[in-house]
């Protein structure tokens, strides 16, 4: 007599699952993970969903040649709001006389395009109508029109994230996304849209609220020559293929939460000096030549000294340094001078600097101070009060901010915004 058996619990693995939900919608799982502790029971856990129309054509490669999305910040960012002017009666007797009306702008729909992508800002409507209710509202979308479609992977890294990060430089906050879908060529004519569902993805989009707006800064906006989404976004492509090194430190930290200031500290006097090293790469590689041809003839000259120890030679060849010191002085300097806004004079009012110097019982210079502290924290060697190194980070963050923006090619009048963390 035959019989089928199977242990319990089961784990598998599958980079896409696709199934329907109840009321008809195609929903695709991916990275998923399943476990079922009996037959007739599974649990899916799954990096992203992505809910689609039902019976979505699915043959073929998984890739996508839209994305519609929203973030928060969006509306300010756009910089030109849906409405252009409205009227309505102010008395009770010219309610009944004249008529509510609003005329929309249609500058506010914004459309940038090149070889490969077309880029859209606008504004979607909802109306509210019931008997003695009525209300209008819009919400800032962005879309992007691939001319090759491309997986959701490459969706993400090379549209999704920089687009949040961009806006979040923007406007100097940590912004979220609000909804996202990605679209394909469906049966047909049709165009399957798949709304995509994750961590801190719940699909909530907003209506914008001009209270709302008026309290972001904004240290540029999309209406601005150079400052398109699409003209930043494809900036932010070829400093992430170069590998360039601000974007790798401060460009990945921005939509990240808050760290503690002592590790915020480090990470910024990291990220500037990874970039002033990157833009001083020839100027250091000659240094380097320099160096290596004094210490050769410095070991050169000791050489045939009689009464030098043979282990005190070869101490010198182990440790005699390759490579020349680098000056984070130099560096913090000229991160501070060649932005618009000189930062010099708020940082020196700061407690934890003038701390400093009443630590080393002299005037220390502000360089002097700023190094003296990523020594300390670096080297686990000295801490200071959290409040005084937030004053500091604070101020350095809208220096690496600025100059985040110098790299993407943002002109000097964002730069200076940034740096003062003034708004627009």
């Amino acid at each position: 007599m035959g019989f089928t058996s199977a242990g319990f619990p089961q784990h598998f693995t599958h980079p896409l699952v696709v199934g329907e939900l109840r009321n008809g919608p195609t929903v695709m799982l991916l990275d998923a993970e399943v476990q079922s502790w009996h037959a007739e029971q599974a649990f899916i856990d799954a990096r992203a969903a992505l809910v689609g129309p039902p019976r979505a054509a699915l043959d073929g490669p998984l890739t996508f040649d839209t994305i519609r999305i929203q973030i928060t910040g969006l509306d300010a960012y756009a910089g030109i709001g849906p409405i252009k002017s409205f009227t309505f009666p102010t008395d009770a007797q010219g309610f009944y006389k004249h008529k509510w009306q609003v005329e929309p702008n249609p500058d506010s729909t914004q459309s940038w395009t090149d070889e490969h992508a077309t880029v859209t800002i606008s504004w979607p409507s909802a109306i509210a109508q019931e008997f003695a209710f009525f209300r209008m509202a819009f919400s800032p979308q962005l879309t992007i029109e691939l001319a090759q479609p491309i997986g959701f992977e490459d969706c993400l890294d090379e549209w999704i994230e920089p687009l949040r990060r961009i806006i979040s430089l923007a406007t100097g906050r940590t912004e979220d996304i609000t909804f996202l879908s990605v679209g394909r060529p469906g049966a047909g004519d049709r165009h399957d849209e798949f709304q995509v569902y994750g961590h801190k993805l719940d699909q909530v989009p907003f209506a914008t609220r001009d209270n709302v707006v008026r309290k972001i800064r904004t240290a540029f906006r999309a209406n601005t020559e150079q400052l398109s989404p699409l003209h930043l976004l494809r900036a932010w492509q070829r400093l992430r293929d170069e590998h360039h090194p601000l974007l790798e430190t401060y460009g990945a930290s921005i939509v990240l939460p808050r760290q503690h200031p002592r590790s915020s500290y480090l990470l910024l006097v990291q990220a500037l000096e990874g970039l002033y090293g990157h833009e001083h790469q020839a100027e250091y590689d000659q240094r380097v030549v320099a160096h290596m041809t004094k210490r050769d003839d410095a070991l050169a000259a000791l050489a045939p000294l009689p009464d030098l120890p043979a282990n005190v030679m070869k101490f010198l060849k182990k440790y005699l340094m390759r490579k020349p010191h680098g000056s984070l002085d130099s560096c913090l300097d000229e991160m501070f001078t060649s932005l618009p806004y000189d930062v010099r004079d708020e940082l020196n009012a700061t407690l934890l600097v003038q701390q400093i110097s009443q630590d080393a019982g002299q005037s220390v210079g502000l360089l002097e101070a700023l190094r003296t502290v990523r020594n300390g924290l670096s080297h686990g060697t000295k801490g200071y009060p959290t409040q005084d190194l937030h004053a500091v980070v604070q101020i350095l963050d809208r220096v690496t901010r600025a100059h985040m923006l110098r790299v993407l090619g943002c002109g000097p009048d964002a730069q200076d915004h940034a740096a003062r963390g003034d708004r627009l």
